[in-house]
């Protein structure tokens, strides 16, 4: 039982731990160069690469002409999936539109008189691309939460890949991608699909920006693209914090909250942090035995078990406050609060991704469709990064046109400025307008 949550008596143990690193992501040994060549490989030779990848990296023959997915063969591969799986999507994806929407931003005019006006413009991105990986496990939820923020910030042309037989595998992949209303599809995987959104081939038009997860080659070559492409932040391993107080001893509160720590620690890589902060020792030991004994029934256990060996802990803390204070030092992806006043703490977790508050919020709805988006920063990157929105679609745009007469008002100061970080041509593009060198129409003015 200790070996899959130990506890802690206090910050200063827990932070002594052993197992606790800094380093909460990582990759296997020769990740960047293997992925710099991949995408060396997909720039040079376009299709050709796509298709030598997909045979070497997914045992897959995959022709040209088969690397898109026309919208007829996505309806035939959605339609093999339960009509009540197909609902399920809608429903899901509804719920999360509706969220989205709420997140748009507004433009502004300033009217500064004489037609003179400053202006801020939220403008959609013109094409976006949405990574869904299809390996050994299928994510119809990755599909709705990546692309519905897309398009309700206006997008006119969402893509999406995903590894070549992910399709056919999983119907419920498809439905989701018809769902999602995405009609623009391929068959792509790994750090050669970021590749092809990143640069373009003969097949697949290029992007302006790249989101979605994957493994720690689609993680580096969305890193080694972002100088050419807007990405998303690389998600690493994921982790849930749980608060709680002495109010969770009772009832169902510790099998609640081990059931929401294995939900975390079963994703696979082993490196998933799942981790109890509380000021009931008798909550800890309590948890920890309920942990223990429902991870014996888990499908996932072998992983759950790796997982909790590694990064899973209980820590025993004097007050609530120095339990907020270690949830914000961590920064989790996930915050869930188990106290008998949840709301009172709501707004002290500013570093956490997403704060679930109260008992009958586990991060399973969030994950599944509540509304609110499911990709967030992970490994402390809470503490500057925020969830997956309708903003990672957009830019923003200034607008300044300036009148004589406002411009007149104002040269002085534009004119000295400049002159106070030493760029007199700066100065005189200001002035030129008022001199005799500069008295002669604007082109295209009377």
């Amino acid at each position: 039982m200790s070996l899959l949550l130990p506890i802690f008596e206090g910050r200063r143990a827990y932070r002594a731990d052993p197992r606790r690193s800094d380093d909460r992501g990582g990759g296997p040994a020769g990740v960047r160069e293997q992925t710099t060549a991949i995408l060396d490989r997909v720039r040079r030779d376009g299709d050709r690469a796509l298709v030598e990848c997909a045979r070497e990296f997914d045992r897959v023959d995959l022709p040209p002409d088969r690397i898109a997915v026309s919208p007829e063969e996505l309806a035939r591969l959605a339609a093999a999936s339960d009509r009540e799986d197909r609902d399920l999507l809608r429903r899901a994806g509804d719920r999360i539109t509706a969220y989205h929407e709420r997140q748009r931003e507004a433009s502004f005019a300033m009217d500064l008189g004489g037609g003179s006006r400053l202006e801020w413009r939220v403008l959609p991105l013109r094409a976006a691309g949405v990574y869904v990986p299809g390996g050994a496990a299928a994510y119809p939820s990755t599909v709705l939460m990546n692309t519905a923020p897309a398009r309700v910030a206006g997008v006119p042309r969402v893509v999406l890949a995903t590894p070549p037989g992910a399709l056919e595998r999983s119907p419920q992949l498809a439905a989701a991608v018809a769902a999602s209303g995405v009609s623009e599809v391929y068959r792509m995987g790994g750090a050669q699909a970021i590749a092809a959104l990143a640069f373009g081939t003969e097949t697949v038009r290029p992007v302006d920006v790249v989101v979605g997860p994957g493994n720690a080659w689609v993680a580096e070559a969305k890193r080694q693209v972002g100088r050419l492409v807007g990405t998303d932040s690389f998600a690493g391993p994921s982790e849930v914090v749980v608060v709680a107080d002495e109010s969770a001893e009772t009832g169902a509160g510790p099998a609640w909250i081990a059931a929401d720590l294995l939900a975390q620690a079963e994703h696979g890589s082993g490196e998933e942090r799942a981790v109890l902060i509380t000021t009931s020792r008798v909550l800890a030991e309590a948890v920890a035995a309920e942990v223990a004994r429902q991870a014996e029934g888990q499908p996932n256990r072998a992983t759950i078990r790796r997982a909790l060996t590694r990064h899973g802990a209980a820590v025993v803390v004097a007050s609530l406050d120095e339990a907020v204070e270690l949830a914000v030092e961590f920064a989790p992806e996930h915050l869930e609060v188990f106290t008998e006043d949840p709301e009172a703490l709501a707004d002290r977790f500013p570093t956490a991704g997403a704060v679930l508050l109260g008992p009958h919020s586990p991060v399973a709805i969030g994950d599944y469709g509540a509304g609110p988006n499911h990709v967030l920063p992970t490994g402390g990157a809470g503490r500057f990064a925020s969830p997956l929105s309708v903003a990672d679609f957009t830019k923003r745009q200034s607008l300044i046109r300036y009148e004589r007469d406002r411009l007149e008002a104002e040269r002085a100061d534009f004119e000295r400025f400049a002159r106070i970080e030493g760029f007199e041509a700066h100065a005189r593009s200001v002035s030129i307008r008022f001199t005799d060198a500069g008295t002669a129409p604007a082109p295209g003015r009377e």
